[in-house]
């Protein structure tokens, strides 16, 4: 087996309608990402109580595959860092690690939404090395758009602390 191959980061932004301590209060819940990201079909908390450093998330996620196959597997996500409206997460699954840094901030009459991902490939990733920049640039701003779409459909989008 080869070294991990670090790719290129890869970094989405949109605006979206409403307050940053709102947006950010959503967002930074995983627990919430089957709500606006279309690959996560389940989040449990399995560490930690509340969002803080050190809080551990297990994901079942599904990537579509060109030809029609689909390929489910789980991941799991902790807190490594969080701010006042920015949160740093550590993924891991068995394909690849990924960092991922996302900052909420004033813009115009609402948010400005960054995510900034950089990925590491646990084994050479072949095609993939070309194919992911342009695949999760494509992934991250449908979930933007779904993200902006959630806001958009009225105000209630907290979740109740569980």
């Amino acid at each position: 087996m080869g070294a991990p191959v670090v790719m290129s980061p890869v970094r989405v932004s949109a605006f979206v309608p409403a307050p940053p301590p709102v947006v950010f209060h959503y967002v930074s819940d995983t627990r919430n990402d089957p709500e606006w990201c279309p690959n996560v079909e389940t989040v449990e908390m399995v560490e930690g109580d509340g969002i803080a450093v050190g809080t551990r998330f297990r994901f079942h996620q599904h990537l579509d595959r060109p030809g029609g196959q689909r390929l489910q597997f789980d991941a799991e996500l902790d807190v490594v860092a969080i701010e006042d409206l920015s949160i740093t997460w550590q993924a891991t699954d068995r394909f690849q690690s990924r960092r991922i840094e996302l900052t909420v901030a004033p813009g115009g009459q609402g948010s400005r939404v960054t995510q900034v991902t950089t990925a590491t490939f646990l084994r050479p990733p072949g095609l993939a090395r070309w194919l992911y920049p342009g695949l999760a640039r494509r992934t991250f701003r449908q979930q933007f758009s779904n993200l902006i779409r959630r806001f958009e459909s009225g105000p209630d989008v907290s979740r109740p602390d569980v």
